[in-house]
This record gives C-alpha cells, sequence and structure tokens, in this order.
C-alpha cells in the first residue's frame, strides 16, 4: 500500500501530465491544419506577383539568397521580410540592355520584371 501523500503526489503527477496532452494535441492540430500560414509568412506566389517576378524566379531568388522556404500543400511558403529585403537587393542590382525587357542578375540570371523596378 502507499501512503496518503505519495497517493497526491501521484495524483499531481497525473493532473500535469493531462494537461500537458491536452496543450500537445492543440498544437499539433494547429501544425495539421493545411490552411493556416504561420506568421511572418506568406505564399510565395503573392510576394512574386508584389515584386513583378515570375514564380520560378522568386523561388530561385529565396533558395539562393538563403530565405526560409517550405511546401505547405501545394503551395510555397516563405519568410515575407526577409523575401522583399533579398528582392530589393537583387531587383536594384539588376542590369538591363538599352530596350532589352530582359533583365539581368548573377544570383537568378535573365528574367523579366512586370512594372520595372520598384522605388
Amino acid at each position: 500500500m502507499i501512503s496518503k501523500l505519495q497517493f497526491n503526489q501521484l495524483a499531481e503527477q497525473v493532473r500535469q501530465y493531462e494537461s500537458r496532452l491536452v496543450e500537445l494535441e492543440q498544437v499539433i492540430a494547429v501544425m495539421q491544419r493545411k490552411h493556416s500560414i504561420p506568421e511572418g509568412m506568406s505564399p510565395l506566389t503573392t510576394l512574386a506577383s508584389e515584386m513583378g517576378l515570375s514564380t520560378s524566379k522568386a523561388e530561385l531568388l529565396a533558395k539562393n539568397c538563403g530565405v526560409l522556404v517550405v511546401r505547405q500543400g501545394s503551395q510555397l511558403i516563405v519568410n515575407e521580410s526577409k523575401f522583399k529585403e533579398a528582392a530589393a537587393i537583387i531587383i536594384k542590382g539588376a542590369k538591363r540592355k538599352v530596350g532589352s525587357k530582359y533583365w539581368f542578375h548573377p544570383l537568378i540570371g535573365k528574367f523579366i520584371m512586370a512594372g520595372g523596378v520598384k522605388k
């Protein structure tokens, strides 16, 4: 037999484990939702259109500049602030021949930019 003190200590441990389990279940449920995007992250296609780049060049930019890229379902999501910062640097550093519709930057190669250079 166990004493009442030991029983109460065990009962308290069980309550703590139950509360931890409930918290873990809630976290797992949030992580398993396909349509929820974490704070500070945005779909790559949205950010690419904002910056005037194609989705493939935006993906290449994110990978080459070290921006966090995560596949969620069928879409890619990226860290919004870091992507915009990297895209601004790349776009401002890109060169274009006179009369050409193509821009060039060594990190992402030749690309077309819709809307010209963002200021």
